[in-house]
């Protein structure tokens, strides 16, 4: 028996985080138009806690969850379904106007991260501008959620925000939005490129691979010194996939003889399974298959 919908939002605003987002979850499934006529009643609320959770809810309103995982038992996740994920579902529309309103008139940090993560779930356009417009608030988190909000947004005003985001004082707000011009993006311009090129040095171990995953992906030489030093002495926390696509990517682009014996070494663990395609077009460039 499903539970009752005004009743699940009761529960959840009770409950702890994994019980709150087990009914926020069942709510964005099973939810419907009843829950989005108490998320816009929730919105306006005087509690803060009854606006964030507004905006949870509406943030993945109408998403169709995927099958289980591959390992027995586990959970369902949210998948986008075509047709039916959140940003193509039914309830886009009215709910991403609900969010801008609230977003237009809120001041509480952990309503604003709520919000922008929404934003970002729902995907439109006419949410870029507000968003950037929070891309200097003082809480980290609502920076953090602002970047969530930017990434896969091609518009030069949101990468513009996520160039300057890059640039933040708080590590894991640099670490996404490096990751958003890296990776979600397609986006090719000098300052872009220099943003990415100031990240080779960063503190933190992520945002340097992202950073030297996306001037790779950009034939920018500027990654090379880097993705060395990584592929010579491999940092436990970084991770290998982004620094195997890199090398692959940059030595497709450069040919660079340093690349050619770490890309021999990566072919030669392959025993029972076809290499990656992007292994195999990288030793193109060496003569190595044809």
């Amino acid at each position: 028996m499903q539970p009752d919908v005004a009743w699940a939002f009761e529960e959840a605003l009770r409950a702890g985080e994994d019980r709150r987002w087990e009914l926020v979850t069942h709510l964005h499934v099973h939810g419907g138009r009843e829950a989005l006529g108490i998320a816009a009643r929730l919105g306006r609320a005087a509690e803060p806690s009854r606006r964030e959770l507004a905006a949870e809810v509406l943030g993945q309103l109408g998403t169709v969850l995927g099958p289980p995982g591959p390992n027995p038992g586990a959970a369902p996740v949210h998948r986008a379904t075509p047709g039916r994920s959140a940003a193509d579902g039914p309830f886009r529309d009215e709910a991403t106007a609900l969010l801008l309103a609230m977003i237009a008139r809120e001041d509480d940090p952990a309503v604003l991260y709520s919000l922008a993560v929404a934003l970002g779930h729902m995907a439109g356009e006419g949410s870029v501008a507000p968003l950037v417009r929070l891309r200097a608030h003082p809480d980290a988190d609502v920076r953090g959620g602002v970047v969530f909000g930017l990434l896969g947004r091609e518009t030069r005003a949101a990468l513009d925000a996520l160039i300057e985001l890059s640039a933040d004082d708080e590590p894991r707000v640099r670490d996404w939005a490096t990751f958003g011009l890296a990776r979600q993006s397609d986006a090719d311009f000098p300052a872009l490129r220099e943003a990415l090129a100031a990240r080779l040095d960063d503190d933190d171990t992520d945002t340097r691979a992202e950073a030297v995953h996306g001037l790779a992906v950009r034939g920018d030489e500027r990654a090379m010194p880097r993705l060395l030093s990584f592929l010579a002495d491999p940092d436990p926390v970084a991770d290998l996939l982004v620094i195997f696509e890199a090398m692959c990517e940059l030595a497709a682009a450069t040919g660079d003889p340093r690349l050619l014996p770490y890309l021999e070494a990566e072919l030669s663990s392959y025993t029972g399974e076809p290499p990656e395609p992007e292994l195999l077009r990288a030793l193109e460039r060496y003569g190595r298959f044809h």
